[in-house]
């Protein structure tokens, strides 16, 4: 009897025994088959990934080049059309040119005769703006001759200031001619009046006279196309 309850004992451990071991090897396979789930997940996606990475290192080392090569050469193509546009039309252009060019020479002549009429414009202008009642300098505006008197040893002086007015009012050149000859109508002026002595230069009538003289000297200088109707003393101060 206590051999039969010690073998229902033995049995009954046994048979625990065998459920632990069963389990166990149950759990093995559990964790066997979930680890080897595991990479049978993992796998795909690494090799997605990987694909991805090597397609798009594909793409920027091949495809893209290519992509800006086509670009740029389209661009270019655009560009040499439009300039070739542009060419032809500057021809087509041009050939109308051509007929403008014979119109701009009608618009040349007519700039020419606006420009002879700016030149008689300027004439005009020239012609009212003088003044043939002006007097005109023998020098410069401003600037005085001085003369020191025969025997004076530089003692004494004599400063005179001398205008000429022209005969002839139409004679608009006649200022240009007097500031042509200046420095000649100044030294004909030191000439005349340097020959003089202080005492006669003190004079009126030797005044008189010499102004009569310069007259003559400075008429002989500008010619008789500038005719002197009066020469002016402004000045005739003895020291």
């Amino acid at each position: 009897m206590a051999e039969e309850e010690q073998n229902q004992e033995q049995n009954a451990e046994n048979a625990e025994a065998s459920e632990a071991v069963e389990a166990g090897a149950e759990a093995v396979e559990e964790v066997t088959g979930a680890e080897a789930k595991a990479p049978s997940i993992l796998m795909p996606m690494l090799l997605s990934a990987v694909i991805t990475v090597v397609g798009v290192g594909v793409m920027v080392a091949v495809i893209l080049p290519k992509k800006i090569e086509e670009a740029i050469a389209g661009a270019s193509t655009a560009h040499h059309g439009d300039a070739n546009g542009t060419s032809h039309g500057a021809g087509g252009h041009g050939d109308g040119g051509h007929g403008g060019d014979e119109h701009g020479g009608d618009e040349h002549g007519g700039d020419e005769h606006g420009g002879d009429e700016a030149e008689e414009e300027d004439a005009t202008a020239a012609t009212e703006e003088d003044d043939p009642h002006k007097p005109e300098p023998i020098v410069p505006e401003g600037e005085n001759i001085v003369i020191n008197p025969a025997n004076s040893n530089g003692t004494r002086y004599l400063l005179v200031e001398i205008y000429l007015l022209r005969d002839n009012e139409k004679d608009t050149a006649f200022p240009t001619e007097v500031a042509k000859h200046t420095k000649h109508l100044q030294a004909l002026t030191v000439d005349y009046l340097s020959a003089e002595d202080a005492q006669s230069l003190a004079n009126p009538v030797t005044k008189e006279r010499l102004k009569a003289q310069l007259k003559l000297a400075y008429q002989d200088k500008l010619g008789q196309g500038h005719p002197i109707k009066e020469l002016i003393v402004s000045k005739w101060i003895m020291q």
